[in-house]
């Protein structure tokens, strides 16, 4: 057993040995595979890097080997096929003269490098570095070093053949095929150079060749390479030249199309780099010291760190590119393109999203924001809202695309950025006019995603966030409206688009929306007043009820009316909410201010809605008007006189009040001191006493005559004279009167008189 044993043990060490063999020579055979592709890659990096000594070794290589070729194996074939051809046995081609030769290959060569060296001239004043390219066109090196080799292989049979040494084969092989084949090609490949200098094809080369680059980096070869530093600093420095040439040539070329062109292709080399991203080695992603140099990178010395992170800084360079491509849009007025690198933001946007890459959507939501804020510096400086209505329509667009992915925080940070950039647009638009109309794009775009996030069924909670977003875009809480021109408050488009979001949350039953919506839109009633708040109401109804979904104007994005709304048949509901919610808090605010009862208050209202303005704030501090008023009121029973009796006096609408001036006996306060005097018919005598103001009603002015020694005479007074002396006041006033019979209550019940007047002035 113990054998047994032991030999089980050398089995498995066995086994053991052979396996730590297997995995040795494993490493050992990756290591020269590895060592392989590196000396493989070195070689070709060379021959790419060197591509003009590359091109004159292979063409050397060829002409000499095609030359052997035809000497040992052609030659003779293509004797004995010139003479079955020609029917003439044409003997030795030794005496064949080549003398003209050299210099027609140098008359060849002129003609191809001089029209080459003039194409190139007059294409480089439009594209930068266009030398460059050229000198890396590998059919234009092979072409030139082909004229070259062979006009010096002309050379060379001649110069041994005025010295006697004359081979048969190298001459047939230079004048019949070399230069016969370099002849034909010639003029093939001056026209292949004047397309390649079209600038059209210079920007189609360098994004196809960039994207051969990017595509190469997914191979295994590039992934056992990518521990190499030296090899990842060479990749990266590639594809970032390529975006640094498109620049270069955006920069240099005055043509939309072409500008385009190179907008299009940036963003769609990054879209493409997005989508192979996940098949790249990580390693790729170190930040070389050639990125870390890079001129877009200059000011980004601290984030390095954070772009190995998140593997983005491919992406950080395009789209610095395109943050300073649309700089230089703004201030050239070029409005189309400067839209379309918004456009291409918003597709990049897109594909990070489909791609779910968290840290690009972050870093993408930064570079929007910061396109907004060269945007709104533009658009206030020349009051010009072209660019910030594109930008903030494709913002609406990348928010959209999050919603639809379901990209929930997100989506709450772009609406708070969304209303952060409303309200300075906002604060913007009393020196920048124009700037106001921005407010209801950014308005319109919330209103958009609000409508969407409902349909796709988000929680309330967030939807009532999102909601609070939008009503502050245009009344932030650190902002008095009371500073604002009546003019905005009263021409306000962000008021539309709430009341259309609310008219669309009423149609789905949302009624908690709606109302508070509505309590948002009421902040208007302060500041307009009443009167004015509900024009306001009415003219944002009718506007909404007869706006239709297009607009009598063309802009950039079609004639879209950006107000329009397809709930029509919820403005009379809303607008009723809107009144009744008005009524209350005008009822609250007035039972507050005067402490009224609710006949009081009851009675103030159906003053107020008496007056062409129908606002109670007109007749609590009026006192014309409510004058006016008071003849109109009918049904004036006991308790509502009592009512009004105690009105005029909370409202201080009587001699009390130190700043009126009275203008009717109604205003006379009671216990008001006056002192009447008139004349009995048929007598001379002037009969005067006191009295004090029992009770002032709307018909009839009671006072309680303190001299009873006279109050025998006073209803045979066919008219008196009433003059007092408010006791807040330095003027006495004096009106005509008629008086009426003595109640069995002692009082003296004048007529009231509406021509009170000053006559004295203390």
């Amino acid at each position: 057993m113990n054998k047994a044993l032991q030999k089980d043990d050398e089995t498995k060490d066995s086994q053991r040995e052979g396996l730590q063999k297997n995995q040795a020579g494993s490493q050992e055979e990756k290591s020269k595979s590895v060592s392989f592709s590196f000396f493989l890659y070195r070689l070709i990096a060379y021959a790419d890097t060197h591509r003009s000594v590359a091109s004159f070794v292979i063409i050397l290589l060829l002409v000499w080997f095609s030359d052997l070729l035809f000497n040992n194996f052609l030659f003779v074939p293509y004797a004995e096929l010139v003479e079955s051809l020609s029917g003439v046995q044409p003997g030795g081609f030794a005496e064949l003269d080549v003398g003209f030769a050299p210099e027609v290959w140098q008359a060849l060569l002129g003609m191809v490098l001089g029209t080459l060296i003039l194409v190139i001239s007059i294409a480089s004043q439009s594209i930068p570095k266009l030398i460059d390219f050229y000198m890396r066109d590998i059919r234009s090196l092979l072409y030139i070093w082909l004229l070259i080799i062979s006009g010096g292989h002309a050379l060379i049979i001649k110069i041994y053949g005025e010295i006697g040494l004359i081979r048969e084969p190298s001459r047939i092989f230079n004048t019949h095929f070399l230069l016969t084949i370099c002849s034909f090609i010639s003029f093939p490949y001056i026209f292949y150079i004047l397309r390649y200098t079209k600038p059209t094809n210079i920007i189609n080369r360098i994004y196809k060749n960039n994207m051969d680059q990017i595509m190469a980096l997914t191979s295994p070869r590039n992934h056992a390479l990518a521990h190499i530093p030296k090899i990842i600093e060479h990749q990266q420095y590639t594809i970032f030249e390529a975006l640094n040439q498109l620049d270069d040539i955006l920069e240099f070329v005055s043509f939309k199309e072409l500008k385009a062109d190179i907008v299009h292709d940036m963003s769609l080399t990054v879209q493409n780099y997005m989508r192979l991203k996940q098949d790249i080695s990580p390693d790729f992603f170190k930040v070389s010291p050639r990125v870390r140099s890079d001129i877009s990178f200059k000011t980004m010395v601290g984030q390095f760190g954070e772009m190995e992170h998140s593997q983005s800084f491919y992406e950080q360079k395009c789209f610095r590119l395109l943050g300073n491509v649309y700089i230089r849009l703004l201030e050239h007025g070029e409005f189309d393109l400067s839209s379309m690198v918004a456009g291409e933001m918003t597709k990049l946007g897109l594909t990070a999203i489909e791609e779910d890459d968290t840290d690009l959507i972050d870093i993408i939501i930064i570079r929007f924001n910061t396109l907004l804020r060269f945007a709104i510096k533009h658009g206030v400086r020349n009051n010009e809202p072209r660019n910030l209505y594109n930008l903030v329509f494709y913002y609406g667009n990348f928010v959209k695309y999050l919603v639809e992915h379901k990209k929930i925080d997100h989506v709450k940070r772009c609406f708070m950025y969304l209303r952060d950039y409303g309200v300075q647009i906002f604060k913007h638009g009393s020196t920048s006019p124009a700037m106001y109309f921005i407010v209801d794009v950014i308005a319109t775009e919330m209103k958009k995603v609000l409508e969407q996030i409902y349909h796709d069924g988000w929680d309330k909670e967030i939807q009532n966030g999102m909601l609070s977003e939008m009503l502050q875009v245009d009344s932030p809480p650190d902002f008095n409206k009371e500073d604002l021109a009546r003019g905005v408050l009263i021409n306000n488009g962000v008021r539309k688009l709430q009341f259309g979001i609310a008219l669309f949350y009423q149609r789905v039953g949302e009624n908690d929306f709606v109302e508070r919506i509505a309590k948002d839109i009421l902040d208007d009633l302060d500041v307009l007043g009443e009167a004015t708040f509900s024009q306001v109401i009415e003219m944002t109804s009718n506007f909404l009820l007869f706006a239709g979904p297009t607009f009598w104007e063309d802009t950039d994005r079609g004639n879209l009316n950006i107000y329009y709304t397809s709930d029509q048949d919820q403005i009379d509901g809303f607008k009723k909410r809107l009144y009744d919610l008005a009524e209350t808090q005008l009822k609250a605010k007035m039972t507050s201010k005067y402490q009224l009862t609710p006949a009081e208050l009851d009675l103030l209202w159906e003053m107020s809605r008496k007056t062409k303005e129908k606002e109670v704030e007109l007749i609590s501090t009026n006192v014309e008007t409510f004058e006016l008023i008071l003849n109109d009121l009918e049904e004036i029973d006991e308790k509502r006189l009592d009512a009004l009796v105690s009105l005029r006096k909370k409202l201080i609408f009587n001699s009390e009040n130190p700043r009126l001036i009275v203008t009717t006996s109604r205003q006379v306060a009671v216990g008001t001191e006056v002192q009447i005097s008139g004349k009995v018919s048929g007598q001379k005598k002037q009969l005067e006493f006191q009295a004090i103001v029992q009770l002032n009603t709307p018909n009839f002015l009671f006072v309680k005559v303190t001299d009873l020694g006279e109050n025998a005479a006073i209803d045979q007074f066919s008219s008196i004279t009433v003059r007092f002396r408010p006791l807040r006041q330095k003027m006495i006033y004096q009106f005509q009167a008629t008086p009426q019979s003595t109640g069995t209550n002692t009082l003296l019940r004048i007529v009231h008189s509406d021509k009170v007047k000053i006559i004295e002035e203390l």
